[in-house]
Formats: C-alpha cells, sequence, structure tokens
C-alpha cells in the first residue's frame, strides 16, 4: 500500500510543476478554481502521510517542528475566529486568505512531517517536471499550447508578455546554478537530468528579464566563482557567459520583441540611462509604498486585512479599478494579510532553518533579497523550492547516481 501513495505522491508532484503556468493554468472543479501547483501544494502534505520509504528524509529539529505548528495555530485561529469577530470574515474568506500563502505554507507542514516517499524519486521527479515545462515554454514560442490562461491559440505569447518569457519554475535557475558550481560530489548533483534542468531553468531566468533576479544571479555567479577560485571555474563561467552572450546578441539581432526589452531592463542601465537601484526596487513603486503605510497606520498590522480588503488599489490607464491582495513584497504580504505574528513567527523558523544549516547560504540569500521586491517567500514556486532542497541537502544517504 505503501508504495502505492508513493507512487501518487510523485504523480501529483509531477503534474503540479510540469507546466510552466503551472501557477496560472486553472482546473475549473466546482465552486472553485484551483491552479495545478494549488492542487499539488494541498494534496502533497496529504498523501505524504500515507508514504514510506527507507530513503525517507527529515529535519531533525523539534525546535523548527514546534515554532511552525504554533505558526499554524496563531494563523487559523486569527483567520478563522478573530478575523470574524473583528470584521465578520467568513470560513470561505478565511481559506482564502490562506490559500494566498499556500506554497509557503504547504512547505513548512512538509517540513514537520519530512518527505516520507523515495527522496531519490521526489527528487528525480520535481527535476524532470521542471525540465518539461522549461521546454514546453521554448515550444509555446513557435506552436500555440493551450497552456496560456485567458489567451487564444493565436496569440503571440511573446508579444502578449512583451517578450519576457518567464515560467513559474524559472526561479529554480537560483539553485541550477549552484549546482553547477558546487557539491559536484554528492548524490543529488549526479547525471545529466539535473544538469539539463540546471541550464534550462537558469535560461528560463534569464528569458524572464526580471532585473532583480538578474542583479542577483549575477552576485551569485561572482559569490561561487571567488570561492574556490580555480581555473576550472574560471573556464566554465567564461563557457556559460559566453553561451548566454551568444544566445543574447543572436536574439537581440533576430526578434524586435526582445530587444526592446533587453534595451529597457539590461542596457538602459549598463548605458546609465536607469539608476540601477531604482530599476530594480523603486520602479513605479509610490503608489504601493503610500497604501502600505495607510494599511499599517490602519492597525492592519496588528491581525492582518479582511480578505475582501486589498493592500492596495491601482487604477489603469483606463481608468480601471483593479485590487490587489498581495504586494510584490513577500514579508509585505505576510505582515498585512495575517498579522505580525504570523511574520514574527516565520522570522524565527528561517533563522532556525539557516542556523542549523538547512539552507545553502547563498541560495537562502538570493531568494530572500528578491522577496523585498518580488513575492518569492510566500507566494511563488521559489519558496517550495528553497524548503524542498533542505530535505535534499539534509538527506546522509549514500545513494547512486540518478540517471
Amino acid at each position: 500500500m505503501h508504495i502505492l501513495f508513493n507512487r501518487i505522491f510523485y504523480v501529483i508532484l509531477f503534474i503540479g510543476f510540469f507546466l510552466p503556468t503551472n501557477n496560472k493554468f486553472y482546473i475549473p472543479l466546482p465552486g472553485i478554481l484551483l491552479s495545478y501547483n494549488e492542487l499539488a501544494f494541498l494534496l502533497l502534505p496529504i498523501i505524504n502521510l500515507l508514504c514510506y520509504s527507507k530513503n525517507n528524509v527529515t529535519i531533525n529539529s523539534a525546535r523548527i517542528k514546534r515554532n511552525i505548528v504554533l505558526l499554524f495555530i496563531v494563523l487559523v485561529f486569527t483567520e478563522v475566529v478573530v478575523k470574524n469577530l473583528v470584521y465578520g470574515q467568513s470560513p470561505g474568506e478565511a481559506f482564502k486568505s490562506i490559500r494566498i500563502g499556500l506554497p509557503l505554507f504547504s512547505s513548512l507542514i512538509l517540513i514537520v512531517q519530512g518527505i516520507r516517499a523515495d527522496v531519490r524519486i521526489v527528487w528525480k521527479t520535481l527535476l524532470m517536471a521542471i525540465c518539461v515545462s522549461e521546454i514546453l515554454s521554448y515550444i509555446s514560442l513557435v506552436i500555440d499550447l493551450p497552456i496560456y490562461h485567458g489567451m487564444e491559440g493565436s496569440t503571440n505569447i511573446l508579444e502578449e508578455k512583451k517578450g519576457r518569457l518567464g515560467t513559474a519554475n524559472s526561479t529554480f535557475g537560483i539553485i541550477g546554478l549552484y549546482l553547477l558550481f558546487e557539491d559536484k560530489n554528492k548524490w543529488y548533483n549526479q547525471g545529466r537530468l539535473v544538469k539539463i534542468t540546471a541550464v534550462l531553468s537558469l535560461i528560463g531566468l534569464l528569458l524572464g528579464f526580471n532585473r532583480t533576479y538578474l542583479a542577483l544571479l549575477f552576485l551569485e555567479g561572482v559569490y561561487l566563482t571567488r570561492r574556490q577560485f580555480n581555473v576550472k571555474k574560471v573556464l566554465k563561467i567564461l563557457f556559460f557567459v559566453g553561451l548566454i552572450l551568444g544566445m543574447g546578441v543572436y536574439i537581440y539581432n533576430t526578434n524586435d520583441i526582445i530587444k526592446r526589452q533587453i534595451d529597457k531592463r539590461i542596457l538602459s542601465i549598463v548605458l546609465g540611462e536607469t539608476d540601477f537601484k531604482e530599476a530594480t526596487i523603486e520602479s513605479n513603486r509610490d503608489v504601493i509604498y503610500d497604501h502600505i503605510e495607510a494599511r499599517i497606520k490602519e492597525d492592519h498590522w496588528v491581525i492582518g486585512l479582511p480578505y475582501k480588503k486589498p493592500i492596495f488599489i491601482y487604477y489603469s490607464i483606463e481608468n480601471e479599478y483593479l485590487p490587489h491582495l498581495k504586494t510584490d513584497m513577500s514579508f509585505i504580504n505576510i505582515l498585512l494579510r495575517y498579522g505580525f505574528l504570523v511574520l514574527l513567527l516565520c522570522f524565527v523558523i528561517l533563522y532556525l532553518m539557516y542556523r542549523n544549516k538547512n539552507f545553502i547560504p547563498i541560495i537562502f540569500w538570493v531568494y530572500f533579497l528578491a522577496s523585498l521586491n518580488i513575492d518569492s517567500l510566500l507566494n511563488q514556486n521559489s519558496v517550495f523550492f528553497l524548503f524542498f532542497f533542505s530535505f535534499i541537502i539534509n538527506s546522509n544517504h549514500n545513494f547512486k547516481e540518478l540517471r
């Protein structure tokens, strides 16, 4: 029976992540629309309880687990009880509010449970899913694939996305870059699959043209090169830089849409036309910051906002009213959606995980710094990748190479 549930776990993991749009491709369930990865985040902790393998892996820290359990007690009590008394929030709205942070909360539940299935197969399954998602995103440039919610089949995907080929899984490129340079003797960094996935996700992250990630990716590359400086590493970094530059020059000269993105997001900084800090942190954020300040002054930092009240409101050029339930800053989202106690416990958990060496420092800091300008630690797949990789590096089994 355990073998059956193990296999179900692998299948759900793959289905949840194999689409490049897994966070925006919705399954029309009765009364609710769930994205593929939301369904995976809901089911994985449940199926995981029924799994078993001698190659399981756990995070051995009672203190971390106690704080995670306390976080969920505070979270559920606040959303279901306190906000019902203060704001009249219904149980359905409480679920929708918690749903915003599903990637983080599902990851924390797995930290408490441990990965009970065979971690070797789990790792291989995730790599395959990310690899397939990146390949599908490239195929979608030349073949119409019905994987983009709300877009007609004849829509030019690159034009619709304004030249930014970002996928829901591309942030795995932060871990991918690390694996290309470090841990060569570890079981999880053996075989072609991990190398291919690392390269594809790295290219996907670059083609997303997110200036925050581009800057942090550069800093990560510098750190990994200098950490153990040798000729082999220099040659490797030169190879990847040459490959990326060569690909960039070719695309720049053959695609006007991507050319505009490179001019706007990269060359404008290099040529000094745009201030680096403004480009990566402060661009068009004044409205958001003003609304955040207003919400804090309204004391919504105490228990968080009711679900129906947005953090900020944006008026489009067409004067369209666009309420936003979250911002691009993870810790602001946690504070204003769930209150300061949940935010405090999140900081405690991250600190304990870091202090106990459950995170690779450079990977943690890249995601952490990104979260100041991107919702990388609450609502995106990146937070799952960060916590999931903790299981991989904590596995003390002497596994054979992954094929």
